[in-house]
């Protein structure tokens, strides 16, 4: 096992002017004031404009929270707090002159291991890339790095991110700070249970198959799966720019206040460098200032993906409590369209699109299992090897299935602005590495589902590039963390970022994790 925290692969920060600045000691913590730990990142942006804390203060409390946990929770897998310090004091200078690059200049935050960063490893969890170091930043972190906010370190991700949990023999497994038994969630697992433990204010990670949406459902904290296309993937899981933009796949933040995830979204979001001469983003408005605003369709479960009632028991309770607060809300309304149609087309295309990343034998044994792409055949272990040998003819003829979901969801958003549904099937399952994930099974009421039957949840709106923004309603029965899925029309990112905003606001945050009652465990 290689050493967690690795200064050798690192690009090191330098001041700018090579200039040396006296800054002004931090600023003692103020009882009235949010915990430190689990401030989020836009008050920590608060705070630093006004001169309450430094953007040094708040590198030392994510080392902190590094030092007492990640033996436990190991989610922040490579990490250089040297190089975070000395961007820090350049940030703080920076404020001190007058010079500020805006709200996120000194606030700390992670990375998804998939994410290019210069000098440092992207391995996506493969043994044989350990060895592989990032010539240049991904776009995300070049725009990060651009309104100064300081990059601690890498976040844990499952083999070839293609797990709802996220362990690999490069780096081991990342634990779940509500509970070290479960899984944080997957392929973005080490992204929301670094943001969880208090070890990051904000990550990036992506999303192909609920790998931002599980993770923040599973560990009680907020997270945006953006419209498709908005978020430039370059540098993402060897995403180059260009014709090739990966299908279905997203980036987005993981946090701990929904309206992190607006201010991080915000700094991210727009054209590649190549495009930006030609066009710009301006994403809708929402104007809805209260939750009695919006028209609401709750669908708490679906028959191809039962949901555990610990999670549709939790968002049945959101849906009439929304109703008592004055919203219109809507039960079990669905899309016209044939979701098991879309549930196939969305695994075909799926596997086309993670196909790139085999191997030349894992791509010969694909093409010898594959099956009919206009076939019949509904089991995910069956359509993944044919979904990787699709044809381009097949994948062309598959947009077409592909629009008519979309005008159906397009004229179902004409009746509501969000649907409420799971991000998952139950709360955080207990780790099990033994197999491959199509073979392993969750328990939801009492019965044994695929586990792969969960990406129901993904790929209903996400073959259709819809946002989504996942925020915690819980704790659920079982006393788990419990997020819902707030979904909107495709490019009404704002619309579902507000809802979730709203709903913080009456109640529904973060909740600390069990493991900050013990930080010497």
């Amino acid at each position: 096992m290689p050493p967690q925290v690795r200064p050798d692969v690192v690009r090191r920060a330098h001041d700018n002017n090579g200039a040396t600045v006296t800054l002004p000691d931090p600023v003692p913590a103020d009882p009235s004031r949010p915990d430190v730990r689990w401030m989020p990142a836009h008050i920590a942006a608060a705070q630093l404009a006004r001169g309450e804390t430094t953007a040094l203060a708040l590198v030392e409390s994510c080392q902190a929270a590094w030092d007492a946990h990640h033996g436990q929770v190991n989610a922040i897998v490579l990490a250089d707090f040297e190089a975070a310090r000395e961007a820090a004091l350049q940030s703080d200078a920076r404020r001190q002159a007058g010079r500020s690059r805006g709200p996120l200049d000194g606030v700390p935050f992670s990375i998804k291991e998939s994410f290019d960063v210069a000098g440092w490893p992207t391995t996506c969890g493969v043994p044989g890339r350990a060895d592989h170091r990032a010539g240049a930043d991904a776009v995300v972190v070049e725009r990060l790095r651009a309104h100064g906010a300081v990059l601690l370190g890498k976040t844990n991700v499952p083999l070839g991110l293609r797990d709802w949990q996220s362990y690999n023999a490069v780096y081991g497994t990342t634990r779940n700070p509500h509970d070290l038994s479960r899984t944080p969630g997957g392929s973005s697992g080490g992204s929301a249970a670094a943001v969880c433990a208090g070890m990051s204010y904000f990550d990036i990670g992506s999303d192909i198959g609920s790998s931002l949406r599980n993770p923040a459902h599973y560990c009680g904290v907020f997270s945006h799966k953006s419209s498709h296309g908005i978020v430039p993937l370059r540098g993402h899981g060897n995403a180059r720019a260009g014709f090739a933009e990966q299908d279905i796949n997203v980036a987005g933040p993981v946090a701990r206040s929904a309206r992190d995830l607006e201010l991080v979204l915000r700094a991210i979001v727009g054209p590649d460098a190549a495009d930006a001469p030609a066009w710009q983003l301006d994403l809708p408005p929402c104007d809805h200032t209260r939750l009695a605003d919006f028209r609401v369709a709750v669908l708490p479960s679906h028959p191809l993906a039962e949901v555990d009632a610990a999670v549709s028991g939790a968002i049945e309770q959101l849906g009439h409590q929304l109703e008592a607060a004055g919203a219109q809300v809507a039960w079990n309304v669905r899309p016209d369209f044939d979701a098991a149609q879309l549930w196939r087309i969305y695994v075909l295309l799926l596997r086309a699109t993670t196909s790139f990343h085999m191997d030349d034998a894992a791509f010969a044994d694909a093409l010898a299992r594959a099956g009919d792409p206009h076939g019949d055949d509904a089991d995910y272990a069956s359509l993944q090897f044919t979904g990787a040998a699709l044809s381009h003819r097949h994948w062309l003829l598959m947009q077409q299935a592909r629009e008519a979901f979309a005008r159906a969801w397009n004229r179902f958003f004409g009746d509501f602005d969000v649907l409420l549904c799971p991000a998952a099937s139950t709360t955080a399952f207990a780790l099990d590495e033994q197999g491959e994930p199509w073979q392993r099974t969750i328990q939801v009421n009492g019965q044994p589902w695929p586990l792969t039957s969960q990406l129901f949840w993904a790929g209903h709106s996400g073959l259709c590039g819809l946002p989504s923004t996942v925020a915690p309603i819980g704790p659920a029965r079982d006393g788990l963390p419990v997020g819902v899925q707030i979904v909107a029309r495709r490019y009404g990112d704002l619309t579902s970022l507000r809802f979730a905003q709203l709903l913080e606001d009456a109640g529904h945050g973060f909740r600390p994790p069990r493991i900050a009652s013990s930080p010497n465990r």
